[in-house]
């Protein structure tokens, strides 16, 4: 894209704006499509015996099932990914690049992730894990210094299939005595932490309750109900449940995730330990709040909920009914059905998104004839359509994504169809 187009102004209904996207963005957003196909294109390539021989014991041999698993093992590196950076004091764009940007295929969920912006603004600005992310961009470039520092930092190899071969178990907290537990990702019986069953048993203590995906989501919501410190601004105040804080109408809606959380705690399932209920602290500075009232210890009161509702979700879920509308809880229930610091099941996030990589890969928009200047004219096009899609109003002008703006633009910008006319005439 010239200079001159750089500033061309474009109609959106009855408004004129500069572009939204640019030619670089959608340049570079194919090329990552492009290596997320040759990456599912690899492990798909994968024979049977080489299956069999290099990789764990149940690795799934049909492709599908194979490629849902490796997602899944994905998943799991971002995770670490997140572990690792959010600490990191990362200086500028350049330290972020050369050191710790992580490999393609945590890059992958990652980027599944943004292209849900509710869930991913949201939790961003929620969960103390993800915080880092809010000012990270998209950025590829493999370079030595990232993949030692991955390496080193993670125990695992920088390539994912090499990664894939050695990752057999993951460690996970038992949400009944919070003590480490490492668990298989896959085993003959279909409850391994990557399968449709999972179950596990705590191995520090025979009376904790059997660990599932829904026993650790239930460990998660209580923990998020029963962290409730004094504040002295609304937007410190980091204990929202997820599914509250984001409005169409208003990205962060701190009054009104905090007069949820109000609402739901009047059941008394989540009374505190001593069995009254809890009022949110008013905006007051912690010193002075604490020395007016005592307060239990956050993992007494988490223990306490889920004593009482024997670690099952669903009672928890029918305590909330009683002060929350049923879409409402519906969102906030789906977003605790693990123990992930996310608030969406990222590993069919990326199998969605597979679905339209594939599209792409197959309509030949992620190869060279539309990457170079050759294909620019039927890029420009697309923009040109784009931008006069109605459709693109409440995602661009009345809203504040501006981290995961670009993601949204170049995924839908490529889906306009073309005259007959558009490839040959450039």
């Amino acid at each position: 894209m010239s200079s001159s187009d750089a500033t061309k102004p474009y109609a959106i209904g009855q408004a004129f704006t500069g572009p939204l996207v640019s030619m670089s963005n959608i340049k570079g957003h194919l090329r990552l499509l492009r290596a997320f196909a040759q990456l599912k294109y690899k492990l798909d390539s994968l024979r049977d015996l080489e299956v069999t021989s290099q990789f764990p014991r149940y690795t799934p041999r049909n492709a599908d099932k194979r490629w849902e698993w490796f997602v899944g093992l994905a998943v799991e590196r971002f995770g670490l990914w997140c572990q690792w950076v959010q600490d990191r004091k990362i200086r500028d764009v350049d330290d972020l690049s050369k050191h710790y940007l992580p490999p393609l295929d945590v890059f992958m969920v990652w980027h599944a992730y943004m292209l849900n912006p509710a869930w991913y603004q949201e939790d961003i600005k929620r969960s103390s894990s993800l915080k880092f992310l809010v000012d990270l961009g998209l950025i590829f470039q493999s370079t030595f210094c990232r993949k030692s520092e991955w390496t080193k930092a993670t125990k695992r190899p920088f390539d994912p299939i090499e990664s894939a071969k050695a990752h057999t178990t993951i460690k996970i907290k038992c949400p009944g005595c919070r003590q480490d537990a490492r668990v298989s990702l896959m085993d003959g019986m279909d409850t391994g932490y990557l399968q449709g069953n999972f179950s596990a048993r705590c191995t520090a203590s025979e009376t904790c309750p059997r660990i599932t995906k829904s026993t650790l989501g239930a460990r998660k919501l209580a923990r998020d109900i029963s962290m409730n410190e004094p504040c002295e601004d609304l937007k410190e105040y980091q204990t929202y449940l997820a599914g509250t804080l984001y409005t169409a109408q208003d990205t962060y809606n701190y009054k009104r995730a905090r007069m949820i959380k109000e609402k739901i705690l009047k059941s008394p399932i989540f009374y505190r330990p001593d069995e009254t209920q809890h009022h949110l602290p008013l905006l007051k500075k912690r010193s002075s709040q604490t020395v007016l009232q005592a307060q239990p210890s956050q993992e007494e009161w988490e223990s306490m909920i889920l004593k009482r509702v024997d670690f099952k979700k669903d009672a928890m879920q029918r305590g909330m009914n009683k002060h929350v509308t049923g879409k409402l809880l519906s969102r906030v229930m789906s977003a605790y059905t693990d123990g992930k610091p996310w608030s969406l099941d990222l590993v069919g996030a990326v199998l969605r998104q597979g679905s339209f990589v594939k599209k792409m890969d197959d309509l030949e928009w992620t190869q060279g004839s539309f990457i170079d200047v050759s294909g620019e004219v039927a890029l420009e096009y697309a923009v040109t359509r784009y931008h006069a899609n109605d459709q693109v109003k409440p995602l661009t002008l009345s809203s504040s994504f501006d981290k995961t703006r670009q993601a949204w633009e170049v995924r839908t910008s490529p889906l306009v169809s073309l005259p007959d006319n558009a490839e040959q005439s450039s």
